[in-house]
């Protein structure tokens, strides 16, 4: 996918140019007031994996839990029920897949000739190394999480690739032998929880290395990069020092920045995390690669503090909403 730079960006109200920038004021007549609001999380929405909104997500978490169960009750003889085709756990485009730990295909139902093939080495149509990252989100903490990459539905006429989220889990079967299980959504729905799940990781990799985790943050073939998701890194004064979405604000000071509706979205984001640690704040922002028209844009953020306490940053990423 070809990044298209929105250089009008580069005139900040914010840098006492004149004037907002045309991608955050808005043709047309004045935006819809609803502003820039900041809130704390709550105790549900602090941990990445609270309740998803949208039945569909609900539905591809039950499914592949259950499939998970199935394996740790069975282990290895739950497999050929996830190879019958029309069975509960293949039907059309949704399927079981298990992986060995190391990432090698064991049970892979839409074509068994790739099974013992290496996931782990395979790329999504922009390069991103999807497979490896399944391993890694089933080697978290919590053996589960999300993966999203492009791919082509199967079947599909049309040859263009389209946005898959992937959930795995870890299991252990009665063998003692572990497992990866997980399932795929075409075109899944944006969910808070798949944000919240990025800027903590994004945070983790910051507390670990500092600065020198940015180039892995900037690059839109790692996980933080998906859709018109990315993730973004400020420094209390309002300094933007990472942002793959818009890279030509990144070195500018924004702390005065102003969105659509007139509110000081960036102050407001960096004030919510400095003291409240985290939290949820609504601003008006252009898509990435998309039309300059600012949309509803709802951001997580959260206060990091790097190795040995060297400096405090703030680290964000958001997904976009409909007014």
């Amino acid at each position: 996918m070809v990044r298209r730079p929105l250089p009008v960006l580069l005139v900040l109200a914010a840098l006492g140019l004149p004037g907002l920038p045309a991608a955050l004021a808005g043709p047309g007549g004045p935006i819809p007031p609803a502003g820039s609001t900041a809130q704390a999380p709550t105790a549900a929405e602090a941990d990445p994996a609270f309740t998803y909104t949208n039945p569909a997500t609900r539905d591809l978490v039950a499914f592949v839990e259950a499939a998970a169960a199935s394996v740790a009750r069975e282990g290895d003889q739950a497999f050929p029920a996830f190879r019958q085709r029309g069975g509960r756990w293949f039907q059309g485009e949704r399927y079981v897949f298990v992986l060995s730990p190391e990432g090698q295909r064991i049970v892979y139902p839409p074509d068994p000739r790739e099974e013992g093939n290496i996931l782990a080495r395979e790329m999504d149509m922009a390069g991103k190394p999807f497979g490896r990252m399944l391993v890694e989100r089933a080697g978290d903490p919590g053996g589960r999480g999300w993966v999203h990459y492009l791919w082509r539905r199967p079947g599909a006429n049309e040859r263009r690739p389209v946005w898959k989220s992937t959930y795995v889990v870890r299991v252990q079967a009665p063998s003692g032998r572990t497992y990866l299980v997980g399932s795929g959504l075409y075109e899944a729905p944006m969910e808070r929880a798949f944000v919240i799940q990025e800027v903590n990781a994004a945070a983790e990799l910051l507390q670990r290395q500092g600065r020198a985790a940015f180039p892995v943050l900037r690059d839109r073939r790692e996980r933080f990069s998906f859709r018109d998701t990315y993730v973004f890194v400020d420094t209390p004064k309002g300094v933007e020092v990472v942002n793959p979405g818009f890279p030509e604000l990144e070195g500018r000071n924004l702390i005065d920045l102003r969105d659509a509706s007139g509110q000081p979205m960036v102050r407001q984001y960096i004030d919510l995390a400095l003291q409240q640690g985290s939290g949820w704040t609504t601003y008006w922002w252009p898509q990435p690669d998309a039309s300059r028209l600012p949309l509803r844009k709802v951001a997580y953020v959260r206060k990091v503090v790097t190795p040995q306490g060297e400096e405090a940053l703030i680290v964000g990423s958001g997904m976009y909403e409909q007014p």
